[in-house]
């Protein structure tokens, strides 16, 4: 991992500045990575480890500890040592969903965490609780956990629930008294005191908007102030509430609680987001409107930096003080600022939602412009949900997009803003250049697609073919031709000529034609390269059609489909790409992914599946994959995959199912958006989204490629993905069923000797894959039979008919099904048969089960499935079988004799009849 833009602007107090003499260092969350950002040098060092993004950090006094925690499921609280930036004491799931808000203790070596609410919607508790009603009870109350973090326990030593359905937002330890820790939500302050192994305890004093006579908006945070028993709190309306004990008796709190002792108006209306005491006895606070301000204990005003202009304070922190440890006072015993009494404090940074970090220094309270008093940006995250990401074809560039309107041009080499353009009132959701790299495609959220000259950003032509966000845009690789597809399946070419094709007119881009094709969302379009002779467009959908459009004479006559290709039957395709990989006479080939873990690559000359090959199955499916190397083939080429979300990877062509030959990590928290591989394939580029980040990875296939060689070669990675291995039952099955497989082919009933080969015929195939316990439909079927007759075809022009042991071993593992077929997938076979109305199935009529099965899809004969259920219950009576209505379970148990949770022993007949019930539109007879 080489770099990373972006920060997680909305943590409160997110942003630590680490920086002493000598050192300009600053630590922040980006995603679900810490950053340790030298804002002089530019050097990044990145804190990995955790899966969701980072929700909760701190830093220690002394700036030798940095704290990290996440939300989410798996979550974690590590401790990492700043100076080398290794992780010194992992909490594995602190609390149930993960931590809220977190303190360091200044002196001691405590932590405090405040668990995180369940997520909106996730009704359960934390995974793994017996019954219902402690789920119920775990996830209404929050916890407060105080956890010793050099000891070796990884359990808090000592814990509460927070008795309150106001969510507590803010936790501190009283750096005078570190037993003592204050917290708040919205509308609850709460003082907790613990010990070790001892209960917490705990008061919340009450504050009603008739005791001072005003309303008390939302709290935001909370302080203690020192060498003193007050604390304060600030609201949202810019008020602080002072907390202190009083001697009044006011007949509802004891003598020794806190209570709201005054009000004090700071900022009207301005929301007080940020309070900290700093050491020279004074409170800084941060607000909404961009200020920061300098006040003492009795909130008298000492200085003001008023024009950050950086947009709402979220955090602040200084420079390590030179001066020692000590808290020392500031000058003048009533430590008010004199009039000849410089106002000064150490350097500090301040964070904004805005995405922005701005260092001031104390002088420029005194500098007379408003523009000298800004500060220095030192860093610049995404202040917006980030889709589009692409790399310049021959530069060190990134173009990148956001939600807000932004469109950053950044060169990776010097990580510096190169150019940047905001689009008012239009959201821009995907980037594309052209291969030229003369212009940049911007894709809008309604449908507006902008040319861009990459040079300087200026418009050339906008269009807008359609209402819906722009989801793919691809260019063709001499330039000349663009095509878009929209949310609502609409697909659209474009072309750079002359008008009217006439060479008097200049040239100018103009829509050649639309057309919607598909029925269900679009996820992929390409076009075909250079080795194509002629150009070639096409687009897979989650309809399961792979559709080729004619592009020549498409601006007469509009754009034509030229084929359609049904790529799947139950799988759903997730992306589709151009694929002229595998031999020179072999390479008009398109390669499609779906949500099974599966790669097809199909000749679009004759439409046959050339290759079915397991993906990688780490996390999701894949989603989005790009070459990595301009024109390499064969082992020298590795593509680039991400899946929906989380992992990014690599694999290593030419794509066979070796699990060996790929890798992955997880590039983002959540959503992968785009993916993009720089011009000389040495970096690759993420975005991630929501989560405000855009990664940039180091691409280094050498591990890679050695990993394939030591998994070992031939037959060896597949035959470990069976089930027991190679010592296994299953495996020694195999052999003997291909034995018998020969012997079957040569005729069985003869006494002459045989000569055996060890090769089948092609024909065989779909019997032993059925005798294994895999069911291929008519189609599979024919797409074995097609990649095993090409298979050599690249390399000598010649078909193949018969098929060696090992080659078979490696089509099994490929083809077959990656998710097991339960009752739960009968179950929805019937529904999609009922039209999902709710009740049983009929057994009888056009839409009845038989007739479905005997008229739809793969059809089946009446006395094909009476051979089956003779098979299946030693009856081949139809009526006697089943029941008027068939009820999806009932049929799934007992007559199919299917177990939940996998299949029992006698799985080859439940199998084969299985093929022809599974589906309305799968059916079939292998005749096992």
């Amino acid at each position: 991992h080489d770099w990373t833009l972006g920060i997680n602007k909305d943590v409160v107090g997110g942003v630590h500045n680490l920086s002493e003499p000598g050192h300009s260092d600053m630590f922040y969350a980006a995603a679900h990575t810490g950053v340790i950002f030298d804002y002089d040098s530019g050097v990044q060092r990145l804190l990995q480890g955790h899966v969701n993004p980072i929700t909760a950090t701190a830093v220690s006094k002394d700036k030798k500890w940095i704290v990290t925690a996440d939300t989410g499921p798996d979550n974690m609280m590590v401790v990492w040592e700043r100076e080398s930036g290794t992780p010194v004491k992992t909490f594995f799931n602190p609390h149930p969903h993960g931590v809220h808000a977190l303190d360091i203790a200044p002196k001691l070596q405590y932590l405090v965490t405040l668990s995180a609410p369940a997520p909106s919607g996730d009704a359960a508790g934390a995974p793994g609780q017996e019954g219902k009603a402690e789920q119920g009870k775990e996830q209404e109350c929050q916890y407060i956990s105080v956890w010793d973090w050099p000891a070796d326990r990884d359990t808090p030593i000592c814990t509460a629930a927070v008795g309150t359905q106001d969510v507590q937002t803010c936790v501190l330890f009283n750096a005078w008294d570190t037993h003592e820790i204050g917290t708040n939500g919205k509308r609850r302050v709460f003082f907790w005191t613990w010990d070790i192994d001892q209960p917490f305890q705990f008061y919340s004093p009450a504050l009603a908007p008739r005791d001072f006579k005003q309303r008390i908006g939302d709290y935001t945070q909370t302080i203690f102030l020192p060498d003193s028993t007050q604390a304060a709190t600030g609201t949202v309306d810019g008020d602080v509430v002072i907390w202190d004990l009083s001697l009044i008796v006011d007949g509802l709190s004891r003598p020794d609680e806190r209570r709201a002792v005054k009000i004090i108006k700071l900022c009207p209306e301005v929301s007080l987001n940020v309070l900290q005491v700093h050491e020279k006895a004074r409170v800084v606070i941060g607000t909404s409107d961009g200020a920061v301000r300098f006040y003492d204990y009795q909130f008298r005003v000492q200085a003001w930096f008023e024009d950050l202009s950086a947009g709402a304070v979220k955090s602040i922190s200084f420079d390590r003080s030179t001066d020692g440890d000590d808290d020392y006072e500031a000058p003048g015993a009533n430590s008010g600022v004199g009039v000849e009494d410089d106002f000064k404090c150490p350097n500090f940074l301040v964070s904004t939602g805005s995405a922005l970090v701005v260092l001031v220094e104390s002088t420029l309270f005194y500098e007379l412009s408003p523009d000298d008093r800004r500060g220095r940006l030192v860093l610049q995250g995404l202040d917006s949900a980030v889709h589009g990401l692409c790399c310049h074809p021959t530069c060190a560039l990134v173009a990148v997009c956001g939600y807000s309107g932004f469109l950053h041009m950044w060169n990776y080499n010097t990580r510096s803003l190169h150019l940047v353009k905001i689009f008012d009132k239009l959201v821009p959701h995907m980037l594309q250049f052209s291969p030229d790299g003369k212009l940049l495609c911007v894709g809008f959220t309604n449908g507006h697609c902008k040319l861009l000259k990459s040079s300087d950003l200026s418009e050339v032509v906008s269009f807008r073919e359609s209402r819906d966000c722009v989801m793919h845009a691809v260019f063709s690789h001499d330039s000349a031709y663009l095509a878009l597809a929209h949310a609502d399946r609409m697909v659209c070419l474009f072309r750079y000529a002359h008008r009217h094709n006439d060479k008097n007119y200049p040239k100018e881009w103009s829509l050649c034609a639309k057309h919607k094709s598909h029925w269900r969302p679009i996820v992929g379009l390409c076009f075909s390269g250079p080795e194509s002779e002629k150009l070639r467009l096409f687009s897979v959908g989650e309809d399961r059609r792979l559709v080729e459009y004619q592009v020549k004479g498409s601006e007469f006559g509009g754009l034509q489909t030229q084929s359609d290709t049904v790529v799947e039957q139950e799988a759903r395709p997730t992306g589709c790409i151009w694929y002229p990989f595998g031999g020179k006479s072999d390479n008009q080939k398109v390669l499609t992914m779906n949500d099974e873990y599966k790669f097809k690559i199909w000749n679009t000359v004759d439409r046959s599946c050339r290759k079915t090959a397991l993906a990688p199955t780490y996390g999701d499916p894949i989603t989005k994959m790009t070459p990595v190397y301009k024109d390499q083939d064969g082992e020298d080429q590795y593509m680039l995959y991400a899946t929906h979300e989380k992992v990014l990877g690599l694999v290593q062509l030419p794509l066979d199912g070796n699990p060996n030959k790929c890798m992955g990590l997880i590039a983002h928290p959540g959503q992968i958006s785009a993916i993009s591989v720089d011009y000389q394939g040495q970096y690759a580029f993420t975005c991630g989204g929501g989560d405000l980040t855009v990664n940039q990875w180091l691409i280094d296939p050498q591990p890679v490629a050695n990993a394939s060689v030591i998994g070992g070669a031939g037959v060896e990675p597949y035959i470990k993905l069976l089930d027991g291995g190679e010592e296994g039952e299953f495996f020694s099955d195999m052999k003997d069923y291909f034995y018998y497989s020969q012997i079957r082919s040569q005729n069985e009933d003869t006494t002459k000797a045989r000569v055996l080969d060890g090769m089948i015929p092609v024909s065989e195939i779909e019997y032993l894959m059925c005798a294994l316990g895999y069911f291929p439909t008519q189609l599979e079927i024919k797409n074995m039979t097609a990649e095993v007759k090409y298979s050599k075809f690249g390399e000598t022009g010649e078909y193949v008919d018969r098929i060696a042991f090992e080659d078979f071993v490696r089509l099994y593992v490929n083809h077959r099904p990656v998710f097991a077929v339960g009752p739960d997938q009968i179950k929805q076979a019937f529904e999609a048969m009922n039209r999902h109305e709710p009740g049983p199935l009929a057994r009888d009529g056009d839409n009845g089960l038989i007739g479905l099965l005997t008229s739809r899809g793969e059809k089946m004969t009446y006395e094909e499935l009476e051979t089956c259920l003779q098979n299946l219950v030693g009856d081949a009576s139809v009526s006697r079988v089943l029941d008027e209505e068939v009820d999806a379970l009932h049929f799934a148990h007992n007559v199919l004799g299917l177990a939940d949770g996998g299949q029992e022993d006698g799985a080859e007949e439940q199998a084969l009849a299985l093929a022809g019930a599974g589906n309305a539109t799968k059916s079939d007879w292998g005749g096992a």
